[in-house]
């Protein structure tokens, strides 16, 4: 797999291909969606065992999401099964996955730490908290905003260093180290395709948090404002995972067949609902 270099255009493309993939199997993404939070749900009760073990599975659901629209391109219906679909018949793919897996946790626990020593500290945050009447008194605590900048800088540059890994890793066959690196200047050299997408998604949860307000003043039901909130933000939510694959397949030529007989690159200028147009 070859870099290739896109505009900064193409992360609105990006938005645009998982919105439009989003649409083709609504119920099966929010479906996906709602399975990986149920289970992360069970994890974070299992003390502290849970959260690491939910941290080790997120490339394996990153990996997931890319397969489930790479079936929905190929409008296949997309099974529950697709979040395992990488390690299921593979045990070489078990393995790396596993070490993947590990390498994240890793990397988020130094992000943590180094929050943690950055920041204002647990100390002063806990006490931000007990002290606070309400979440918006939460928010509005310039240490609590400190805090949250701190952790949103040191975890962008580990989502960069990851972002590609799991594909490299099931498509490319790379070993860890050589995808985590390539993943890395895959992200790098295309920058500013990858800030218009961030740009773009939280323009369109702040438009769509918007709307949820306004609906909420005009129909007095809080019951029925919930539950279409909820839905909105499940399928917005769906809808950035579906998104994945684009940016993936966008930034590599696939000059080959991946080991697993299909060809990731083709899928996007074939099938893709919005293919070509920025």
């Amino acid at each position: 797999m070859k870099l290739r270099l896109v505009k900064p255009a193409q992360g609105l493309v990006w938005v645009r291909q998982g919105l439009l993939l989003g649409k083709r199997q609504p119920l099966n993404f929010v479906g996906l969606l709602g399975l990986v939070a149920s289970v992360a749900l069970l994890l974070m009760g299992l003390s502290v065992i849970g959260p690491l073990l939910l941290l080790a599975a997120m490339p394996m659901v990153w990996m997931g999401f890319m397969l489930a629209s790479r079936h929905a391109l190929a409008g296949e219906k997309i099974p529950p099964s697709v979040l395992i679909e990488a390690v299921r018949t593979q045990p070489e793919m078990r393995k790396a996955f596993a070490r993947l897996g590990g390498a994240y946790v890793a990397a988020t626990l130094v992000v943590m730490q180094l929050a943690h020593v950055l920041g204002p500290g647990a100390d002063v945050l806990a006490e931000a908290f007990d002290t606070a009447q309400d979440a918006g008194e939460i928010l509005a605590n310039p240490l609590v905003q400190q805090d949250l900048l701190w952790r949103m800088a040191l975890t962008l540059p580990v989502s960069l260093l990851f972002w590609h890994t799991p594909a490299l890793i099931l498509w490319a066959r790379q070993p860890l180290a050589k995808a985590l690196f390539f993943s890395w200047i895959a992200c790098w050299r295309n920058l500013g395709a990858f800030v218009v997408y961030g740009a773009a998604w939280a323009v369109l949860i702040l438009l769509v948090g918007l709307i949820d307000s306004v609906i909420a003043m005009v129909l007095p039901v809080p019951a029925v404002v919930n539950v279409l909130a909820v839905a909105t933000g499940l399928w917005v939510a769906a809808a950035f995972y579906a998104s994945l694959y684009f940016t993936v397949v966008d930034c590599f030529d696939a000059p080959g067949t991946p080991p697993d007989g299909s060809s990731p690159g083709q899928d996007v200028s074939r099938d893709t609902p919005s293919s070509g147009q920025a």
